[in-house]
């Protein structure tokens, strides 16, 4: 029942895009991210003597995801933000690409925090996570039917937010 260090490996090289990429979406801090996704296997390893291998993938995910609601309780209470802004970028043609990229975010981030938080999880897992339903109904304990509720409504209620702000 222990994890190997081979199993987690091939765990991370799997997970860690789609991990990043829902964790941005709520942290919006890449370095942030990076930080929750590293800190989540290195719990894991940790406790790799009570690990099974079966389960692994949810426990990364289940990890990951109370690790960034942690953060954000962090942030909440001490109203941290880090400057924003990109000092590499030096061509105009890289700066108006950069702009353009931090607007499409500020949206974005504006549309998703809108959404109730249980339809936000099940958005951002199986849009940026590429989860299905039913390992979205496994990582949050929730039935099959109800994802696809949720994602559908989440899918509608972002769809209408986005379109209100595009004229």
């Amino acid at each position: 029942m222990s994890l190997s260090e081979g199993a987690l490996y091939a765990c991370y090289r799997r997970m860690e895009k789609p991990l990043y990429n829902v964790l941005y979406r709520w942290l919006w801090q890449a370095q942030d991210c990076q930080d929750t996704v590293h800190d989540a296997f290195m719990r894991i390893w940790e406790k790799r003597a009570s690990v099974d291998e079966t389960k692994l993938d949810n426990l990364v995910w289940m990890t990951a995801l109370n690790l960034a609601r942690n953060r954000l309780r962090w942030r909440a209470l001490w109203r941290f933000a880090e400057p924003v802004g990109d000092a590499t970028a030096t061509a105009e043609d890289d700066l108006l690409e950069a702009a353009s990229r931090r607007q499409q975010d500020a949206s974005l981030r504006a549309a998703l925090v809108t959404l109730p938080s249980a339809m936000r999880q099940v958005l951002l897992l199986s849009e940026f996570g590429g989860l299905g339903i039913a390992e979205i109904a496994q990582v949050l304990g929730i039935p099959p039917g109800t994802v696809g509720s949720r994602k559908h409504q989440a899918l509608a209620r972002l769809r209408a937010q986005l379109k209100e702000e595009i004229p």
